[in-house]
C-alpha cells in the first residue's frame, strides 16, 4: 500500500487540494494489482497448448518485459491456474490451439502492469524525498522567522507535476489493458474474469466486491434476515431468500470453507446488495445496463435455475452462480467479437476495428467518437489529431492506428449508431445496417454455433420478461449456449429471436 509521507509542516490534505489530486492514491491503484498472478495464469495457458513460433516469440518477449519490471518473488493473489484453463476449454468453448495466444496476451498484460507500477514508484519515491526536504527547509525558515510561502508553493508545484505523471501512467496502462482485453475477447474468445481482482485498473473485482458486500450485509441486513427466518409461520419466498443469504454469509465468512464456495457466496451477497442500491450507476460499456439491473437479473435467474425449468434438473446454488458468471464472460466475448467483425465487414481495418471497439469497451460512448465529423473528413493525420486534441477531457477518443479509410468508415457507421453508448448497441445497429437480419438471431446463432447452445429453460425466462432489461435478456441467451449444450445453432437462433422480440425488432 502506498503510504503518505510523514511531514511536520506540510499538511497532506491541503497539499492534495492545492495540487488538484492525490498522486499517492493514483499510485496505490496501480500497486494494488498483482502482475505475478496474471503472469502465472498466462504461463498456465501457454503451457496447456501447442504454440507456433510466432506465439512463442510473443510470449517470451512479454515474459522478458515482465521479469525486467517485476521485483517481487511471488504473487500475493494466486489464481487457480489449472481450474481456469480447464474451465476455458470446457465451459467457455475456447479452442486448444488458442491457449498459447491467450497465455501470451495475459503475459503482455502482466508486463504492462509491472512496468506501470515500476515507473509510478519511480515518480512517488522522489516526490516523498523532495517533500521531506521542503518540509525541513520550512522548519528552518520558521525557526528563523522567515516567510515560507515560496517553499509551500514549491511543494504544491512538485506534487502537481508528479500527479500528472502518475495519472498519465495510469491512463496509458488502462488503454493498453482494454486493448488487450478486446484482443482476448475478439480474437481468442476468452474473457479473463479471474484477473479482475488483480489487474490494477482501480475497479473492484468480484472477490473484492464480495468481501465488501459481506461486510455490508453483516452491518445492514443480517439481523433483519435472522428475525424474519426465526419469526415462525409458513416458508414464504421472502423467508427462503433471507435464509439463503444467511447461508451465504456463513459460507463467505468461514475460513475453513472451500475457496470457490466462499467466492460464489460473496458474489450472491454482492448481487443482493447491488440490486437494492439507490443512486446513479455507470452503464456497462459492453453489455449495457448497469450494476443494479445486472444484479436484479442475476437474482431472478439464480432463483429459477435452482428450482429447475422445463423439466430440467435443478442446479445447486453454486452451479447456478458459476453458470451466470460463465454466461456473462461468454456474452462479453461474443459481443466484442461481433462488433469488431462487423466493423471490418464495413471496410475498417482489423487493427482499427479492434482499437475502436476497445475505446467503447473502455467507456468512451460512440457519440463521443462521432463528436467532430468534420475533423474525420479532413483525413487521418490532422483530422484525427484535431479531434483528439479538442476532446474536452484530453483523451484520444479516436485510436491513433486509424487510417484515413478507417476514419471514413467510423464516420459512416456513426451516422447509423446515433447516440449508442455500448458495444452491444453497435452490434445491433451495425447488424441491421449490414445484413437486414434481426440482430438477436445473428448473435444467438453465433453463440449457438460456438457452444452448441440450448433453447431449453431460457425460453420461458426470456419470453416472460423476467430478466431485467434487454442486456439481461442477451446474457440469458448466451448463458444457454454455454451450459445446457443441446441443439446447436438452431437453438441459439431461437433464443436470439426472443432477444429480438424483447427489443421489438
Amino acid at each position: 500500500m502506498t503510504e503518505y509521507p510523514s511531514l511536520t509542516h506540510i499538511g497532506i490534505g491541503a497539499l492534495i487540494g492545492e495540487a488538484g489530486g492525490d498522486p499517492w492514491r493514483v499510485d496505490e491503484t496501480m500497486q494494488s494489482g498483482d502482475p505475478g498472478a496474471i503472469a502465472d495464469l498466462g504461463r498456465a495457458f501457454f503451457n496447456a497448448g501447442a504454440c507456433t513460433a510466432a506465439t512463442y516469440a510473443e510470449f517470451e518477449q512479454a515474459q522478458a518485459r515482465f521479469r525486467a519490471a517485476w521485483n517481487r518473488e511471488n504473487g500475493e493473489h494466486p489464481i487457480n491456474d489449472s481450474t481456469e484453463v480447464q474451465r476455458a476449454t470446457t465451459r467457455l468453448m475456447v479452442q486448444r490451439d488458442q491457449l498459447p495466444a491467450i497465455g501470451a496476451g495475459l503475459s503482455d498484460i502482466a508486463a504492462n502492469l509491472a512496468e506501470a507500477q515500476r515507473f509510478s514508484s519511480m515518480q512517488i519515491e522522489p516526490l516523498n524525498t523532495e517533500l521531506h526536504y521542503i518540509d525541513a527547509l520550512i522548519d528552518h525558515a520558521l525557526a528563523n522567522e522567515q516567510d515560507t510561502s515560496a517553499l509551500e508553493d514549491n511543494a504544491i508545484s512538485v506534487t502537481s507535476a508528479v500527479l500528472h505523471q502518475v495519472e498519465g501512467l495510469r491512463d496509458d496502462y488502462g488503454a493498453k489493458l482494454e486493448a488487450s482485453l478486446t484482443d482476448l475477447r475478439a480474437e481468442h474468445g476468452y474473457d479473463p474474469a479471474p484477473i479482475e481482482d488483480v489487474d490494477g485498473d482501480g475497479e473492484l473485482g468480484p472477490e473484492q466486491r464480495g468481501r465488501e458486500s459481506t461486510d455490508h450485509y453483516d452491518a445492514n441486513q443480517r439481523s433483519r434476515d435472522e428475525a424474519l427466518v426465526n419469526s415462525g409461520g409458513p416458508m414464504t419466498q421472502e423467508k427462503a431468500d433471507a435464509a439463503a443469504r444467511l447461508r451465504d454469509f456463513a459460507t463467505a465468512t468461514n475460513p475453513a470453507a472451500d475457496a470457490e464456495a466462499r467466492r460464489l457466496a460473496g458474489e450472491r451477497l454482492d448481487d443482493f446488495g447491488m440490486a437494492h442500491f439507490v443512486g446513479p450507476l455507470p452503464t456497462d460499456p459492453i453489455l449495457g445496463g448497469d450494476a443494479r439491473t445486472r444484479a436484479r437479473g442475476r437474482l431472478e435467474l439464480q432463483r429459477q435455475l435452482e428450482q429447475g425449468l422445463y423439466g430440467l434438473p435443478p442446479m445447486t446454488v453454486d452451479q447456478t452462480t458459476q453458470q451466470l458468471d460463465d454466461g456473462e464472460q461468454f456474452g462479453r466475448s461474443i459481443t466484442v467479437k461481433r462488433a469488431v467483425d462487423t466493423l471490418v465487414a464495413q471496410g475498417m481495418s482489423p487493427q482499427g476495428a479492434a482499437r475502436t471497439v476497445s475505446e467503447v469497451a473502455g467507456g468512451v460512448p460512440w457519440s463521443d467518437l462521432m463528436r467532430h465529423d468534420s475533423g474525420l473528413l479532413a483525413g487521418a493525420g490532422a483530422g484525427i489529431k484535431g479531434m483528439a486534441d479538442s476532446a474536452s477531457n484530453g483523451r484520444h477518443y479516436v485510436p491513433d492506428v486509424l487510417t484515413a479509410d478507417d476514419a471514413k468508415v467510423l464516420l459512416k457507421v456513426g451516422k447509423h449508431l446515433g447516440t449508442a453508448g455500448t458495444v452491444i448497441d453497435s452490434v445491433l445497429a451495425l447488424n441491421d445496417m449490414s445484413h437486414g437480419a434481426k440482430p438477436g438471431e445473428t448473435i444467438g446463432g453465433l453463440a449457438g454455433s460456438a457452444g452448441a447452445g440450448a433453447f431449453g429453460a431460457w425460453a420461458a425466462t426470456v419470453a416472460a420478461g423476467s430478466v431485467v432489461g434487454p442486456e439481461g435478456t442477451f446474457v440469458a441467451a448466451v448463458i444457454a449456449s454455454v451450459g445446457l449444450a443441446a441443439g446447436g445453432e438452431w437453438a441459439g437462433k431461437r433464443v436470439g429471436g426472443l432477444f429480438d422480440n424483447a427489443f421489438g425488432n
